[in-house]
C-alpha cells in the first residue's frame, strides 16, 4: 500500500482484508456487505459509490470504486486505487468503465428503454465538447428520474472519467419524432464520434 495514504483510506483497506473471507463469498452476505462497504467508503469521502462484479471464469471479482460523476471526489477514488492491496481473487477499478450498451435496457415504469432508443448531438466549441442526449418520452414531470437514468447510461457508454472531465456541457432533451431527419445519431454510436473529437482537440 502507498505509505502516504490517508488514515481513512488505510482503514478501508484494513477492513477489506480483515473481511476477505466474507467478501469472497459475497452472494452469501450480500445485504450486510453492501451496507458495510457503503459506510466504509463514505468514511473516506461522502461522494463515493461502488459496484461489485460476479466472479469471472478465472474466479476473480472486480470492485469498481466510483466518484458517482462528482469531479471533487475523483482524488478519493484515485487514492483508494493507488493504495489497494494485491489480492489474487480481486481486481480494483477506478471509475465506471465503458461497456457495450447496444443490448442494454433501462426499466422505466412499465416501459423498457434500450440504449439504441436514445439519440445524441455532439459539437466542439472553444476547445471543448458539448453533448445533448435526446430521451424518448422525456417530459417535465419525469425529467428528474429519466435524466438520472440517462446519466447512468452515459457513464456506461463513455465511461465515468470522460463524462465528468471531458464534456463541458451535457443536456437532456425530448426525442424528436424523426431524429435521423435532424441528423441525430443513436447513443450506441457515441463512443467513436466522441473519441474522434477528443483526439482532434488534443492534437491542436
Amino acid at each position: 500500500m502507498d505509505s502516504e495514504s490517508t488514515p481513512d483510506v488505510l482503514s478501508f483497506w484494513l477492513w477489506f482484508e480483515n473481511n476477505l473471507s466474507r467478501l469472497n463469498d459475497f452472494e452469501d452476505h450480500q445485504a450486510e456487505l453492501l451496507e458495510e462497504l457503503n459506510e466504509r467508503l463514505r468514511e473516506v469521502d461522502e461522494g463515493l459509490a461502488f459496484e461489485i462484479s460476479r466472479l469471472n471464469s478465472e474466479g476473480i471479482r472486480d470492485l469498481v470504486i466510483s466518484a458517482d460523476g462528482m469531479k471533487e471526489t475523483f482524488p478519493a477514488v484515485l487514492a483508494l486505487i493507488e493504495s489497494s492491496p494485491d489480492l489474487p481473487e480481486w481486481t480494483f477499478t477506478p471509475f465506471r468503465q465503458r461497456i457495450d450498451v447496444s443490448e442494454f435496457g433501462l426499466r422505466f415504469g412499465d416501459r423498457e428503454l434500450r440504449a439504441s432508443d436514445f439519440y445524441f448531438w455532439l459539437q466542439t466549441e472553444d476547445g471543448a465538447i458539448d453533448l445533448i442526449v435526446y430521451v424518448p418520452g422525456l417530459t417535465e414531470e419525469n425529467r428528474e428520474e429519466l435524466t438520472g437514468a440517462g446519466f447512468i447510461l452515459l457513464d456506461m457508454t463513455l465511461g465515468e472519467f470522460d463524462v465528468t472531465l471531458n464534456l463541458r456541457y451535457i443536456d437532456f432533451q425530448p426525442l424528436p419524432e424523426n431524429p435521423e431527419a435532424d441528423d441525430l445519431l443513436p447513443l450506441t454510436a457515441l463512443p467513436p464520434e466522441f473519441d474522434e473529437l477528443l483526439n482532434a482537440l488534443n492534437e491542436d
